[in-house]
């Protein structure tokens, strides 16, 4: 630590030697008691000394891989490892510069006696990326004030602030090969299903031996099994706009969304493919290592291929992402365009083209009704479908007001029938992917 006198170290001997000398010439004895006083005051400072503080200081954080948004507790601990009371400690943390406090304060005082601890806690919120504390200030004084010592002690804390998707969850339509998605038959697993007969063919690795020693009966016991599934991201993209001129379009997040999802379902061993709706292109499932690069490519092209003016939107409201003017095309342009009979088979068309088996994540701004019945069509069809749908509807004009309550009766309307994550492009998907699953379980 660095030391540093105060103007007050020789304020005791000071005040006694100018008290004591006008004592003196003046002759008036209650002058002379003011010396007296500050001679004891300076005897006081020579008698308990400076010692060096010696301090432990410690951060944690909780959590520490927080999503973007949420609130991030930190703890400040100090403990006075040395034989002395330190009667004034003074700490200033080091906040990263892009972390707001929005609870308590990182600057406080306190007294520790020999060997006592003392914590504060205080709460940031986090912000997207990686965000290193800095070196933490400590001031010590003595009881008096007249000596400061003073460090820079470096705690080594980052609050690592990820917006990756890292689970999708899935229903139990899945395949025979093993994976991470739960489902409701027994088999090989780690969690347990049910006790059945023992049959001839059962390992006995699996024989329920306390059973056995109370009824003298053979069983089994079953886990539950995790299997690997088949899923299609459906890319919905005919509206190439944006709430507001120069901002990501609806296909861009849309296909983000995709990719997303895609790759944290390929890093839960499932087989991933993708689609457009509704121009029915398609990149077939895989689960090598290869698909996650193809899935990349292909979500890419879909949404930097919507910006050539060739996408349409029905809303007024919103802009065209190459002209920023509104713009609307009709049911029939559409149709010509992609060769789909009123608009209305592509549907039919990727029930063709993609497994049987398959589950379907529809991004999907939902802004029209045609979205919506389509995610019913492909439920009809047999598919475990869940609507992602980025929320392109939070402007305040009148026109944006109208579709947002337009596109909540249509969310309202698929609940019943589809799994539905309802996300607003401001917030991380991950944290809005979060919240569905709570709401689905």
């Amino acid at each position: 630590m660095t030391t540093r006198e105060t103007t007050q170290r020789n304020v005791g001997v000071s005040a006694a030697l100018v008290a004591g000398g006008a004592g003196i010439v003046t002759g008036t004895p209650a002058v002379f008691m003011v010396a007296a006083v500050a001679l004891v005051y300076a005897a006081y400072q020579a008698a308990i000394g400076d010692p060096e503080p010696t301090l432990t200081v410690e951060r944690h954080i909780e959590p520490t891989d927080p999503l973007p948004g949420s609130e991030v507790t930190v703890t400040v601990t100090l403990t006075n490892d040395g034989e002395t009371t330190l009667p004034d400690v003074r700490v200033l943390d080091g906040v990263p510069e892009r972390l707001e406090v929005v609870e308590g304060s990182p600057r406080f005082g306190t007294h520790l006696e020999a060997g006592a601890s003392e914590s504060v806690t205080y709460t940031v919120e986090a912000r997207r990326g990686d965000h290193a504390f800095t070196d933490m200030a400590v001031v010590c004084r003595n009881l008096t004030g007249t000596v400061e010592f003073a460090e820079q002690v470096a705690v080594e804390t980052t609050v690592s602030c990820s917006a990756d998707v890292n689970t999708v969850s899935l229903s139990g339509k899945t395949l025979a090969q093993s994976g991470r998605v739960p489902t409701d038959a027994g088999g090989n697993g780690l969690a347990f299903y049910a006790i059945r007969e023992h049959q001839s063919a059962d390992p006995m690795s699996r024989v329920d031996w306390n059973r056995l020693a109370k009824t003298n009966e053979l069983a089994t016991v079953e886990f539950k099994e995790t299997r690997a599934a088949t899923v299609v991201a459906l890319v919905d993209s005919r509206h190439a706009v944006a709430s507001e001129a120069n901002a990501p379009t609806a296909v861009q997040f849309c296909a983000y969304a995709a990719q997303q999802v895609g790759s944290a379902l390929l890093d839960m061993d499932n087989r991933v493919g993708a689609a457009v709706y509704d121009s029915c292109e398609t990149l077939q499932p895989s689960a090598n290592r290869a698909q996650e690069q193809r899935l990349e490519g292909f979500l890419g092209d879909v949404a930097g291929g919507s910006t050539d003016g060739s996408s349409s939107s029905r809303n007024p409201w919103l802009f065209d992402t190459d002209t920023r003017a509104p713009r609307m095309r009709s049911p029939t342009e559409m149709a010509d365009e992609y060769g789909i009979a009123d608009g209305g088979d592509a549907v039919a068309t990727l029930d063709r083209s993609i497994p049987s088996e398959s589950q379907i994540v529809f991004c999907t701004p939902l802004l029209d009704d045609r979205a919506a019945e389509a995610a019913k069509r492909f439920a009809a069809y047999g598919h475990a479908v869940t609507v992602v749908s980025p929320d392109m509807t939070t402007g305040d004009s009148p026109g944006c007001t109208v579709e947002r309550i337009d596109r909540t009766a249509r969310l309202d309307d698929l609940r019943g029938t589809v799994r539905v994550v309802d996300w607003t492009p401001a917030e991380p998907l991950a944290k809005a992917l979060i919240r569905a699953t709570e709401r689905w379980a």
